[in-house]
């Protein structure tokens, strides 16, 4: 099971974070979160070097709306803190995979 974040825990989990961190902005009424969340977890254990982190943006709407987040399932990429990309909309495995082997580490 994938670490939910919450709010106050963003900070630190993410811009605080030195390296690659993927946080899946979602709810839990959100057709495409609900068919995309086996997906993002099956890639968090194939990219164990990333680090995956999921938040609901039902009950902590403060970062989505920060990172003006307007529809979900919304993942977005962050390089020691900042954000370098994002994908929004659900990503079909293989789309997914080939997305996200650019940042895995040599």
């Amino acid at each position: 099971m994938l670490k939910e974040i919450t709010d106050n825990e963003f900070i630190l989990e993410v811009e605080q974070h030195n390296g690659v961190v993927l946080v899946d902005f979602w709810a839990p009424w959100c057709g495409p979160c609900l068919m995309m969340g086996p997906i993002y977890e099956k890639m968090a254990k194939k990219f164990s070097k990333l680090k995956f982190l999921k938040i609901n943006t039902e009950e902590h709407m403060e970062h989505a709306s920060r990172y003006n987040v307007s529809g979900i399932p919304c993942i977005i990429v962050f390089k020691n803190g900042k954000e370098i990309e994002r994908l929004v909309g659900f990503r079909p495995e293989k789309a997914f995979e080939e997305a996200l082997s650019k940042y895995v580490p040599a």
